[in-house]
């Protein structure tokens, strides 16, 4: 058991097992402050070397997952999971390309997830179904079938969330529920198109790429539709446009980061922006430090460095991020902003005031 008092905001203690307090979700455990700031060159941490099947290469990476254990990567064209820990030149080979599930050979896969048990599920797109790899054990299972899945991301009790391309919606397993979409293609608040990847919070709001609407929803659980978390003005790469967003993650303040394929950058919109500002990558492609070429997906670790699938360069970019500027002026509102966090698991004891 676990009790905070946070004498800063008011007098409040809480309690909750440390069990609980541990979420799966690939968020950095600090909030990231308005003025967090993130190195323009990034470090290569796997892959690099030029595409290909090496232990050390990559080929067209498309979706990653980053937690304490070390970055897992969907390597798309070679039809397998990668794990690649802190430091390491080469990379582990945890699902393996040449194996069948069903009596079929892997496909594309275009992501990745781990939950807390160290289970693996991959999302193998060709095949049109949902992977499970148990921990330790080579040979997976499928959970969804014929599923245009592309995207997945876990709750914090352990639920998995699946988009659809080609049915338009966002799938909870195991329930097998429609969360949001599912009511044909289009541009309504109750519907999508083309929903890439996803994110779900600790409230388990779900952030979707609404790529076909060239959009990003925020769907709160349990709701009939959507609310508009970005909205582009047209086509473009101003600072309130998107153009065929691909990844998105959200960091512990709201802040939404989205990687962009054609504009080859990442943005931030801080919490109800009317427009965003590139952190990373953009104008233009190539494969300096500071460029990306057609990245699509995007991730945290727990100290808020950002994570790039920088797919054409075959490699997986670190960003360092940079607090000098946080004040402690924000502060409080951090703080609070944690309480709501942990509340939002199901707490042992209820906080009393004093």
């Amino acid at each position: 058991m676990v009790c905070i008092q946070y004498h800063l905001i008011l007098s409040l203690l809480s309690c909750f097992s440390l069990h609980q307090a541990v979420s799966p979700l690939p968020t950095p455990i600090d909030s990231v402050c308005q003025g967090a700031t993130w190195n323009r060159n990034g470090i290569t941490v796997a892959g690099g070397l030029g595409l290909g099947s090496g232990l050390n290469q990559l080929y067209y990476p498309n979706g990653l997952f980053v937690d304490d254990r070390g970055i897992y990567i969907a390597d798309t064209n070679n039809h397998r999971v990668m794990k690649w820990s802190s430091g390491a030149s080469n990379g582990e080979v945890i699902v393996n390309g040449n194996d069948q599930v069903d009596g079929k050979p892997l496909g594309q896969l275009t992501k990745v997830v781990v939950d807390r048990d160290e289970n693996v599920y991959v999302c193998d797109r060709d095949n049109k179904r949902v992977l499970k790899y148990r921990k330790d054990e080579k040979q997976g299972e499928t959970i969804l079938k014929d599923i245009s899945c592309w995207g997945l991301a876990l709750d914090n009790q352990g639920s998995l969330y699946v988009s659809d391309l080609e049915a338009n919606l966002v799938m909870k397993w195991p329930d097998n529920l429609i969360v949001a979409g599912g009511n044909g293609r289009g541009n309504g608040l109750n519907q999508l198109s083309s929903p890439y990847n996803i994110f779900v919070d600790a409230s388990r709001t779900l952030f979707i790429v609404d790529r076909g609407n060239n959009r990003i929803m925020k769907w709160l659980a349990g709701a009939q539709e959507g609310q508009l978390a970005i909205a582009s003005k047209g086509f473009g790469n101003a600072d309130d446009q998107l153009y065929k967003p691909m990844g998105v993650t959200v960091d512990g303040m709201g802040s939404v980061y989205v990687v962009e394929y054609i504009n080859t950058r990442v943005v931030r919109w801080l919490d109800n922006a009317q427009a965003g500002k590139v952190i990373i990558g953009g104008p233009g492609y190539g494969s300096s430090p500071a460029q990306l070429y057609f990245p699509r997906d995007v991730a945290f670790d727990r100290d808020g460095n950002l994570y790039v699938a920088d797919t054409n360069n075959n490699r997986i970019q670190m960003y360092t991020i940079d607090k000098s500027a946080c004040v402690s002026g924000s502060l409080d509102r951090e703080l609070i902003h944690i309480v709501k966090i942990f509340f939002s698991f199901s707490l042992i004891e209820m906080p009393n005031t004093y």
